[in-house]
């Protein structure tokens, strides 16, 4: 264990990608070891740490994203004494830091792959007279990064075995406890000593041919993982790695003076069918999969898949089970594996199980509240993103308006139960993704505080996000010439039922109120249990439908228009201009765009093709007043408006929210009209940020 002050350096080193985690040591760690000096190689051979990063850069992707977490890296320190070694890193007061590798340069520096194979293996014998020859690479591959590249894989799998419960911990001095890779090889003995299950080995143990000779009746891969369980663990991990994942050889060849023992582990075999099942839970091989995004939901610890790749698989009828058996498969295999939590919870909540996806975001977001998207084009800007809990329609869909771009997303949730983090993602721009509603009133309250003076420009404060619930709408825009939208109320059920029952006592209630009206739940969306009510008893009979206990009652406005449709705009508003994101008719009055046909009629397509042709010369041209005074009085540089046209020609707001899903899924060969439409809107947003940027002023 090394004991380390220096909580900056390896803080840094972590939020490296895996890859990068290598070079030389710094002073402070070897002085931890007590050697004088640390360096990246010997004199004269300056590309060891050339090789150990291609060694790196090599190893099979998902073990790569399984030491992202807890790995440190690999540094070289001059006089370690040894090839390598691997041990946890703690603060002065204990805080487990991670766990780090250590290589000798010199040591390493005539390695090459087989050679160094072929050395680890003899000197298991030291007294047998036989030469234990092991292959690992053709000629080709023979090369000193090679032979960095298996020790790799021994080092990582001493490091990935701690605190996994496969193996008694290394630095515990007693093997007491429930474990999964432990019984397969090895048995505890009297008085706790820990022993092979098979004593095999221990009779061969002074003679290379008939050790290797024993192995096939035994679950150990080579003599060497028979030493301890470390060793076993290691030795699977590191063949499994470099056998199935890489698909490279490894044999051995043992020479005594007779004929040669030939040896070569067979995954397949039965006496290693259960080191095969568990290292294949815990580092799939996704080698055979053809679908790229099963694949990367397959890896552990893999980058967040995001929203708009899952949504977009969703939104093409394409088959989300097996994306969601392997972010399952991940969950389960890794409580740690934050991304797996939140991908499964996106992933349930495309397929309808809602209720378990909020539980499952909220388990995500208890790990870890900080995910990362990178940039597509190479980062320009990095934009902090603050979220909070709640389904695809909670937050700001940013991920759809910047998924092609050259901006690099830092998604931080915030709840209600944790505090404002001490340390946040470095940023250019912070944007407040979260919407309104009930339960977030607080938690945008507390927000204003916490971001209060940020020294960073601010998109959508929170104080006007708060604004945007169903009435707070309405209040805000009262009286703006040209706009119509009628009053909302908020209602409990004893007030709705008592109106049924009395419907002379609507005045009281709703003062611009006449029937039919409009009733829908708290929290509502995408039209759920939102219904007209044409009748007293027809509310009556809703309310014996829809066991919600508070709801939003206003009057229905009859806008269909001349050619008989409901025609629904949904527009945004970016720093003031007005861009629509689509235009939806309906033979209905509730319109929304996923049922209203537009994919079945070639004729409702041709309205949003002309609608969106000339958006800025008609719709936008004839209420350019009212979404100016619209803008001024939301106050957000982005926002979402669904809108329509009364008969006599007002402005309709049905509804403003920060959380509109705005996307670019539409089939091009059905929509050819929309690309050039939401390139425009993203071309804004993106200038949005930029804009932004320039602007180092208070929230806005």
């Amino acid at each position: 264990m090394i004991t380390s002050t220096e909580t900056d350096f390896w803080n840094e080193a972590i939020q490296q990608p895996t890859e990068r985690r290598h070079g030389a040591a710094p002073a402070f760690l070897a002085e931890a070891l007590g050697h004088e000096h640390a360096g990246a190689a010997p004199s004269g051979d300056g590309g060891v740490d050339a090789d150990l990063g291609a060694a790196l850069r090599d190893l099979p992707p998902a073990v790569l994203a399984r030491l992202h977490v807890s790995w440190l890296g690999a540094y070289f320190v001059e006089g370690l004494g040894r090839e390598a070694l691997t041990d946890l890193v703690v603060s002065p007061e204990g805080e487990f830091l991670g766990i780090v590798t250590l290589l000798d340069a010199g040591e390493l520096a005539d390695a090459t792959a087989n050679g160094w194979a072929s050395a680890r293996a003899s000197a298991m014998f030291p007294a047998s007279p036989s030469l234990v020859e092991v292959c690992v690479e053709d000629d080709a591959g023979d090369t000193r990064a090679n032979a960095l590249r298996l020790l790799l894989l021994h080092e990582a799998g001493k490091a990935l075995a701690a605190g996994r419960n496969f193996i008694p911990d290394w630095w515990r001095a007693d093997a007491q406890g429930e474990y999964s890779f432990l019984p397969l090889s090895w048995q505890v003995g009297e008085e706790g000593a820990v022993v092979p299950v098979d004593d095999a080995l221990r009779h061969a143990e002074a003679d290379a041919a008939a050790a290797f000779k024993a192995l096939a009746g035994t679950a150990f891969l080579t003599p060497f993982g028979a030493q301890s369980p470390v060793d076993d663990f290691a030795e699977a991990f590191a063949l499994y790695a470099h056998i199935v994942l890489s698909q490279r050889p490894w044999s051995a060849r043992v020479f005594d003076g007779g004929t040669p023992v030939e040896y070569a582990p067979r995954w397949d075999e039965p006496r290693l069918a259960g080191k095969l099942a568990l290292l294949s839970r815990f580092v799939p091989d996704v080698s055979h999969e053809a679908d790229p995004l099963v694949a990367a939901a397959a890896l552990p610890f893999a980058p967040l898949i995001g929203t708009a790749p899952l949504m977009r698989r969703a939104f093409n009828k394409e088959d989300m089970a097996p994306v969601a058996q392997a972010l399952l498969a991940r969950a389960e295999a890794d409580a740690l594996d934050a991304n797996a939590f939140l991908d499964f919870s996106t992933t349930l909540q495309l397929t309808g199980d809602r209720d378990v996806a909020m539980n499952v975001q909220a388990e995500a977001v208890r790990i870890r509240p900080h995910y990362t998207l990178p940039a597509r084009q190479g980062e320009m800007l990095r934009l902090l993103v603050i979220m909070g809990l709640g389904d695809l329609m909670a937050n700001t869909p940013v991920e759809f308006l910047l998924e092609d771009s050259d901006v690099t997303l830092e998604i931080l949730y915030v709840t209600a139960e944790a505090p404002w983090p001490e340390v946040v993602p470095e940023h250019d721009v912070m944007m407040v993704c979260m919407g309104e509603n009930d339960a977030n009133q607080p938690l945008l309250a507390r927000l204003s505080e916490w971001i209060a003076g940020w020294p960073r420009p601010v998109v959508n404060g929170p104080d006007r996000i708060a604004v945007l619930s169903r009435d707070g709408v309405c209040n805000a825009l009262g009286a703006i010439d040209g706009v119509e939208m009628p009053q909302t109320v908020r209602l409990a059920r004893e007030q709705l039922a008592a109106l049924a029952a009395a419907p002379e006592t609507l005045p009281s209630l709703l003062p611009d109120g006449v029937f039919p009206l409009i009733v829908r739940p708290l929290g509502s969306h995408a039209g759920h249990d939102l219904d007209k009510i044409d009748t007293p008893a027809d509310l009556a009979a809703y309310l014996d439908r829809v066991p919600a206990e508070r709801f939003y009652l206003s009057r229905f406005v009859d806008y269909r228009g001349a050619n008989g449709l409901f025609g629904k705009y949904r527009v945004v508003l970016i720093e003031g201009t007005p861009y629509l994101a689509h235009f939806a008719s309906s033979e209905h009055w509730m319109v929304h765009y996923l049922n209203a046909g537009m994919g079945e009629s070639e004729a409702k397509r041709a309205l949003e093709a002309e609608a969106m042709a000339q958006f800025d010369v008609t719709f936008a041209a004839r209420h350019r007043a009212a979404l100016a005074e619209i803008d001024h009085r939301i106050g957000l540089p982005y926002v979402g408006m669904d809108c329509a046209e009364t008969p006599d020609g007002r402005l309709l707001v049905f509804e403003v929210d920060n959380a509109m899903i705005v996307h670019a899924m539409d089939d091009a060969a059905l929509y050819p009209y929309k690309k050039p439409a939401m390139a425009k809107i993203f071309a804004a947003f993106r200038q949005m940020l930029e804009n932004a940027r320039g602007h180092r002023g208070s929230a806005s």
